[in-house]
């Protein structure tokens, strides 16, 4: 036991004097501190020049001090502070750049000596800072649904052009800033945030890590609307002789491709061009329709005027002389005159009907009911044998006829006039 007390008294002696030897005898010591980061000082400069550091922003040096090792025991590669001044760089290109360096606050600069310094400078490369105006382009993949369409043409971006700010060298191989959007089985239309992708002319993404831009992602409105045939309809009314069945009535188109929401096609069965009155219509003829279609509603066929084509093949037309008129209504305690002898009378119906009727199956009727007392032009009504069913009148007719109290002097008053 007495002994090991010895040996540890020894060891004890012994580790004071070496701690001495170091410490007081020996202070000077050499200690190397690896990885130590370099600052940049003077970025805002270089922007200010239209410049910008592309590379060599991020450098570690190791640093070999001789000095007092009380000292040395308080630097670490973590409160070394070096600076490499950028201020003085005022044009493109590859930099050598000396940089300094400070010591915690409880270490003066001056006690320590550098020994060595690896690397003694540090090479960055400059560059001019430019900026652009980039073209958003939409890449399209995918397709919609049979029966749908996209409306490419149409589509809105919150950002036609993407502003983008880096080395020259870069932004001058930026062709445009691309958005992919998928269609794959899309019905409805996107109004969506996609992020882009800025790339060359050949369509490659270009390394944009030294790259800003001022927006982030870019917003597409996008219109997917269903698509159908619209028929194209007339309402057509009979008379003069001429029905629906009797008359080749051609519309040309039949149809029209239209796109819209589901709501408004769902409702929208037939485009109806309007209305085709057959006692109006003497002769075969071609009309002209104008399309309006709802709003909401898009014409994809471009077609905005339609003809109409109204033909009469197995009908025939004939003139005849009517004598046959009579007075109708004539109001109790009046008189009525008819002064037209005869009316020439168009009528239209099958053609053995036509060629079998005469002027003496046709009779005009002048209705007095609403008559005044006077010489008037009164509207006058064809009324055509039963027999002749297919057969019908066509245009309007009027006769010239006098009304007057029964048994006053019929001269001195017909309208105001003496005979």
């Amino acid at each position: 036991m007495k002994k090991i007390l010895m040996f540890l008294f020894s060891l004890l002696i012994s580790a004071s004097l070496w701690l001495y030897v170091v410490t007081v005898v020996s202070p000077e010591s050499t200690k190397t501190y690896y990885n130590i980061p370099v600052v940049m000082q003077g970025i805002n400069i270089l922007t200010e020049r239209g410049l910008m550091l592309t590379s060599g922003a991020e450098q570690t040096v190791s640093l070999t001090f001789t000095g007092n090792r009380s000292d040395l025991n308080k630097i670490n590669s973590n409160n070394i502070t070096l600076i490499a001044d950028l201020t003085k760089v005022d044009s493109d290109g590859e930099q050598v750049l000396q940089y300094t360096y400070s010591l915690p606050g409880d270490v003066p600069n001056n006690a320590v000596t550098v020994q060595s310094w690896d690397p003694k400078y540090i090479v960055v490369t400059v560059e001019d800072r430019i900026s652009k105006d980039i073209p958003v382009e939409v890449q399209y993949s995918g397709t919609i649904p049979n029966g749908y369409i996209a409306d490419k043409e149409n589509s809105v971006l919150d950002y036609s052009f993407i502003n983008a700010v880096g080395p020259a060298s870069v932004i001058n191989r930026i062709a445009s800033a691309r958005i992919d959007v998928d269609l794959t089985q899309r019905s409805e239309s996107l109004d969506e945030s996609f992020r882009y992708t800025l790339c060359d002319e050949n369509g490659e993404a270009v390394d944009v890590e030294l790259v800003t831009t001022n927006v982030a992602e870019v917003r597409l409105s996008l219109s997917i609307q269903r698509v159908m045939e619209l028929p194209l309809t007339l309402t057509v009314v009979d008379g003069g002789g001429a029905t629906q069945k009797t008359s080749k009535i051609t519309i040309e188109p039949r149809t029209i491709r239209v796109s819209g929401n589901e709501q408004l096609l769902e409702k929208l069965t037939e485009y109806n061009l309007g209305t085709i009155r057959l006692a109006e219509i003497v002769k075969d003829t071609d009309l002209t329709y104008q399309i309006s279609l709802p709003e909401g509603v898009n014409n994809l066929s471009g077609v905005t005027e339609v003809t109409v084509s109204v033909k009469f093949p197995d009908l025939a037309v004939k003139e005849f002389t009517v004598k046959q008129i009579i007075a109708e209504n004539v109001p109790d305690g009046m008189e009525a005159e008819i002064l037209s002898q005869a009316i020439t009378v168009t009528v239209r119906g099958a053609k053995h009907e036509v060629a079998a009727l005469t002027e003496k199956n046709i009779t005009v009727y002048v209705d007095f009911g609403n008559a005044v007392e006077g010489t008037s032009t009164t509207k006058a009504r064809i009324v055509i044998d039963s027999k002749y069913p297919n057969v019908g009148c066509l245009g309007t007719y009027s006769v010239s006829a006098t009304l007057w109290p029964e048994g006053a002097e019929r001269d001195s008053k017909t309208n105001g006039t003496d005979s």
